[in-house]
């Protein structure tokens, strides 16, 4: 696929994931912060291209307005939601306020109750925010959990992808992600599988083509991207996102 017809499908991409987060969901919010910060570095020229750095700094500032607090009950989300506000907004060095330590170990303690990957999803960020927690083991990962632990953590390692992939096990880790990604793609983990992908970009590695037009094939008329069996709006959102800043990576790709 040549990278005229990638922009373009990343340019549907974008448009199709502005208008999935344009709500009042605290993770949309998250998420719009998060890809956007992610195609600042990964696609800089798709970034500036679509005049995206007001719309980066508005998803900052809307950041501001998600709560802090972490009551007992909350679901995975949403405290990955408040966390992200957090994390992004240190990030840019934005103001933001206090995160009691106590409040934060006992969410990550109730979400890895339920799934080891969230807590220790949620552990890292916490460590990035400078509070001293336990990060739980995410021991006995398999198949797609397994993925999303190797590209958190590339994703942690970089950033969120701003920074150069330096990290002791980097690449192990890219290994891996390079052996199973069509894997991932042909059992219809479109979500993951993009992730792989733009994971697989940041550290430097060729990328199969027909990786990439599978992945590209499943984009929708409306220009989301949705697994087949998503469980709503958080993931279809997500899975658009994580497809938008692969392929507008490859979109910059100069022409064979």
């Amino acid at each position: 696929m040549t990278s005229p017809a990638l922009r373009h499908r990343a340019a549907r991409a974008l448009e199709a994931f502005l208008r999935l987060t344009e709500t009042g969901e605290e993770w949309h919010a998250a998420d719009r912060a998060v890809a956007l910060h992610c195609l600042a570095s990964h696609a800089p020229a798709f970034f500036e291209a679509h005049g995206l750095e007001p719309r980066l700094y508005q998803a900052l500032e809307r950041l501001a307005q998600v709560p802090s607090d972490l009551p007992a009950g909350l679901g995975w989300e949403v405290v990955m939601a408040r966390l992200d506000a957090h994390y992004f907004r240190a990030l840019y060095g934005l103001p933001r306020p206090g995160l009691p330590r106590a409040d934060v170990e006992r969410a990550i303690a109730s979400v890895a109750r339920e799934s080891a990957l969230a807590g220790w999803v949620l552990a890292e960020l916490a460590q990035a925010l400078g509070l001293d927690v336990e990060v739980p083991e995410p021991v006995g990962l398999v198949d797609a959990e397994r993925t999303y632990w190797r590209t958190h953590q590339v994703l942690l390692w970089t950033s969120y992808l701003r920074d150069p992939l330096e990290a002791e096990g980097a690449e192990a880790a890219l290994d891996e992600l390079e052996r199973t990604a069509p894997m991932r793609l042909v059992l219809g983990q479109i979500d993951a599988g993009a992730e792989m992908v733009f994971c697989l970009q940041a550290g430097g590695r060729r990328l199969d083509p027909a990786l990439v037009e599978a992945l590209a094939a499943t984009q929708r008329d409306d220009g989301s991207f949705r697994e087949e069996d998503d469980d709503g709006p958080r993931e279809h959102a997500h899975t658009t996102a994580v497809c938008l800043i692969a392929l507008a990576f490859e979109g910059e790709a100069p022409a064979a």
